[in-house]
């Protein structure tokens, strides 16, 4: 009996430090969180002694644009038969990117203020040719024009289509792909354009027409730091000391919503909409959460515009207030007009080849295969910090083709034709001596953090089925010694 009663303590024991253990580790889960959180909110908000300065200002991503081009092979059916058009996509053109941020502000409600000059380098090793091939396109030049003389009168209009065949500017041109890129050189035309557009109170810059420009900035982001409330850290406060765009018809279509892309609040769910404020498209957009994926072995989230971002009013009426110049004047899905915030250029923009676009865009040019994994933009989040270790903005500019009046080379065009010129990836990941920092310094820990939790949630559940194996054992061993016993009695 001795026996039996020091096997039952020490059973009991066992089982007390068994479940000691599994709490032990149980609690660990919940107090590890609190510190993780606790390490992340005091060091990720940006100050001007704080350890993220540094990479804040000057990421540490490779970060490339690329553009593809896309070559006309018959203008000439186009103008004179009204045939649509045919495209060979000519690419890709790569230019690395510098990204510092400049004229840093820190100011007393924990907003920071910057600019961000992007300084692009040619790469021809990462390019199918030089910038100076050469490719067909239509005419930024004679559109634009015609698009701004399209309600004048009737002579004005004959005037403008003279002047613009007396130079033989046509429907369509040749560039090269840096002078579509960074400035095309036609100065009595440009002077023209300028001299009109002044006449009614636009202000323009017209010596280069280019649709980009090398070493600018896109404006001044004013976003919170993170202090105060860790949610709203590289949120945008204002762009260019404005809180709203005013290019749109509604105030919900004018919310500068979300970051610049860049970072994120740091504890992202699955469930959150993740919003962006993008310059080049004028507008707020918000992503959701497709899969999981694995960043130079970080494990991430990737997040990707809904189709319903840029749906037609039918499959999202909230887009009506994206409809320029007014809701009668409604575009398709898939396709964004934003002329108002390009002076009044027809520019559409739209994801590469129209994909996840009108059907009737797509067939209305010759030579487009959307794809999925070629065309979609995404954005790849580590959730524990919010950081966003991949990137890849992916958008096609397209110019609205249009009969105009007296114009001779649109004559053909019989309805409004949504014309590609060219799309872009701009693409940023983590670079491999940062992925091994973040690895080390962030994720190293949590592993260990979590190897201690769960090592005590897997040593006490041992001991416990061990105790129960024992107790089992015990138990059967007891009851057999008093079978025993009964047995000699009788």
């Amino acid at each position: 009996m001795v026996c039996g009663c020091k096997a039952t303590t020490k059973l009991g024991i066992a089982t007390t430090c068994g479940v000691l253990f599994v709490s032990l580790g149980v609690a660990l889960i919940f107090i590890f969180k609190e510190l993780i959180h606790n390490q992340i909110k005091e060091k990720i908000p940006i100050t001007p002694t704080s350890d993220t300065l540094k990479a804040w200002k000057n990421p540490p991503a490779d970060i490339y644009l690329q553009f593809w081009v896309f070559d006309v092979k018959n203008p000439y059916e186009v103008v004179h038969y009204g045939e649509p058009p045919v495209v060979v996509e000519k690419g890709p053109y790569t230019y690395r990117e510098e990204m510092p941020k400049i004229k840093v502000h820190f100011y007393d409600n924990h907003t920071v203020s910057f600019q961000q000059p992007k300084t692009l380098i040619f790469d021809r090793s990462r390019s199918v040719g030089s910038d100076k091939d050469n490719f067909t396109s239509i005419n930024i030049l004679y559109l634009t024009a015609a698009s701004f003389f399209r309600f004048e009168y009737s002579i004005l209009q004959k005037f403008l289509n003279d002047f613009l065949e007396l130079f033989k500017e046509s429907l369509y041109t040749q560039y090269t792909v840096h002078d579509i890129l960074w400035g095309l050189k036609h100065d009595t035309i440009l002077e023209f354009i300028h001299s009109f557009a002044a006449q009614h109170n636009i202000s323009l810059n017209l010596t280069d027409f280019g649709l980009f420009t090398n070493g600018s900035t896109d404006g001044t982001y004013t976003i919170f730091n993170g202090q105060g409330n860790i949610n709203n850290f590289n949120i945008i406060n204002k762009w260019d000391g404005v809180s709203k765009v005013e290019y749109w018809k509604n105030e919900w279509c004018e919310m500068i919503n979300g970051t610049d892309g860049s970072l994120f609040p740091p504890f992202v769910d699955k469930s959150d909409n993740i919003e962006i404020f993008s310059t080049d498209i004028c507008r707020s957009i918000g992503l959701k959460y497709e899969k999981e994926r694995t960043v130079k072995g970080i494990d991430v989230w990737r997040f990707i515009p809904p189709s319903l971002v840029f749906g037609n009013i039918a499959e999202n009426p909230d887009n009506i207030g994206f409809c320029t110049p007014d809701k009668d004047h409604c575009l398709g899905s898939g396709v964004l007009n934003i002329s108002l915030c390009k002076f009044g250029a027809p520019v559409i923009v739209s994801q590469p080849h129209f994909y996840q676009g009108d059907r009737s865009y797509i067939n209305g040019v010759i030579g487009l295969h959307p794809d999925k994994e070629t065309h979609q933009t995404y954005i790849d989040l580590e959730p524990m910090t919010g950081a966003a270790l991949n990137v890849a903005k992916r958008l096609q500019l397209n110019l609205a083709v249009m009969n105009v009046s007296n114009f001779v080379a649109t004559e053909k065009i019989t309805k409004l034709l949504i014309h590609p010129l060219l799309w872009l990836n701009e693409s940023a990941v983590l670079n491999d001596k940062s992925a091994r920092d973040f690895k080390s310094e962030i994720l190293q820990p949590l592993y260990i953090m979590q190897a201690v939790q769960y090592g005590f949630i897997v040593l006490g559940g041992f001991v416990l089925i061990c105790t129960l194996v024992v107790g089992i054992k015990v138990f059967y061993n007891k009851t057999e010694s008093v079978d025993v016993r009964l047995y000699r009695i009788h």
